[in-house]
C-alpha cells in the first residue's frame, strides 16, 4: 500500500477551537477530543475518527477532507524525535486504504498521542 497522506503539525489547540470547519461532518455525539495544526491543516481526533483538513491554494478557499475510522486502523506506529531531529513520525495504516503519516514537532508529546489512539483502536 502506498502512503496515503502526510502532514506536519506544529502545535496542540483547544478541541473547541476551529470546530466550526468540520461541525458539518461530524456525526451525531461526535466530539473532537484533541486537535493538532500547523498553518493552515488541521488533524482532529475525535470520540470516532481522525480528520484531517487539507487547505489548499493560495487563497485556501479549497478544503480536502480526510476521514479515518478507528474501526479501520489496523496498526500504528511512533517514532520519537532524536537529539538533532526536528519532529516525531506517526504511522497510522488504514485498512483498505493505505499509510496516513503525521509529523508531530518535537515538543509535542507524540506518546500522549498513541497511548489515546491505542484507547480507541485495541
Amino acid at each position: 500500500m502506498d502512503l496515503l497522506t502526510k502532514f506536519s503539525v506544529t502545535k496542540e489547540e483547544e478541541p473547541s477551537e476551529n470546530i466550526d470547519k468540520v461541525f458539518d461532518i461530524l456525526i451525531d455525539g461526535e466530539k473532537a477530543e484533541m486537535v493538532f495544526s500547523h498553518v493552515r491543516d488541521k488533524v482532529w481526533f475525535t470520540t470516532k475518527r481522525i480528520i484531517a483538513m487539507d487547505v489548499q491554494g493560495l487563497t485556501g478557499s479549497k478544503k480536502e477532507y480526510r476521514s479515518f475510522p478507528y474501526s479501520k486502523i489496523s496498526s500504528f506506529s511512533i517514532e520519537t524525535a532524536g537529539t538533532f531531529d526536528g519532529d516525531s513520525d506517526f504511522k497510522i495504516w488504514v485498512s483498505g486504504v493505505g499509510m496516513f503519516e503525521i509529523k508531530f514537532s518535537k515538543k509535542l508529546k507524540i506518546k500522549e498521542v498513541a497511548k489515546y489512539l491505542s484507547n480507541k483502536v485495541l
